[in-house]
């Protein structure tokens, strides 16, 4: 049995309680300095999830102009899994400087390939497991000419509940309306991994949206987190330089 535990008073984040509902397990109050042993820390230790002590591992790694570098394998619990590549935060190293005028480069496109069950479940106590992720791609673009491809990113839910410390998620359902700037050039309706990208940035379809971001699943929290990971800000209009090109939909 996963246990969770909460120290009094109540989490009061706004991240930290959308996350402690979707977390499975037992949950239970404590007073400080009572922590359990043995759990992986997750909101900055305000609460625990326990795992087993191993687990699943998912690999990672990135190609592009001929090359291609592996990366370690994390563990189901592990953090972000962009950290130590050229994704981490991008677009906070890249930001716009001109709302007139925006940079228009770098450019990321994601593909979320699968998804554990719990990733689609609706958020709530015993919905979400440590194990629980997502695989996706990611492709770089420095330029139209300039690409590099990172495959089988793997962001499991100690790495959601890294990523989302202080974050209110409520805003990310305006994602599926931005569209990209007029005047630019887009792929329309045909969603691709570029360089050119869709009309809009993120399918349209209604499953998609209601399944990833319109209601409250835990979906959103997964494709938030990867949004953070990168270091965009869904607040900012202007930045329209990262577009979702699939996600996976639940079986009927």
């Amino acid at each position: 049995m996963r246990r969770i535990t909460v120290p009094a008073p109540a989490l009061s984040l706004a991240a930290a309680a959308l996350l402690l509902a979707a977390c499975g397990g037992t949950l239970t109050r404590h007073e400080p300095g009572s922590e359990p042993q043995g759990g992986t820390p997750i909101l900055g230790g305000l609460f625990k999830l326990h795992t087993p002590s191993s687990g699943a591992a998912g690999a990672a790694g990135a190609s592009g102009s001929g090359t291609t570098a592996a990366a370690a394998a994390p563990a189901p619990n592990a953090g972000n899994p962009l950290r130590g590549t050229e994704l981490d935060g991008i677009f906070k190293k890249n930001p716009i400087s001109n709302s007139q005028r925006p940079e228009m480069w770098p450019r990321v496109a994601v593909t979320i390939k699968s998804a554990t069950a719990g990733v689609h479940n609706f958020s709530g106590p015993g919905t979400l497991r440590a194990d629980d992720c997502v695989v996706f791609d990611a492709r770089l673009w420095k330029s139209a000419t300039e690409d590099r491809k990172f495959e089988n990113l793997r962001l499991c839910a100690g790495g959601v509940a890294e990523l989302s410390k202080g974050v209110a998620f409520r805003t990310l359902d305006l994602f599926p309306r931005y569209t990209f700037h007029r005047g630019q050039n887009t792929t329309a309706a045909q969603r691709t991994e570029g360089p050119t990208p869709p009309f809009y940035m993120f399918p349209q379809d209604i499953r998609s949206q209601q399944e990833w971001i319109l209601m409250a699943r835990n979906t959103k929290f997964y494709l938030g987190s990867i949004l953070l990971a990168l270091g965009y800000d869904w607040d900012n209009d202007f930045d329209r330089r990262v577009w979702i090109v699939g996600v996976p939909l639940q079986a009927q």
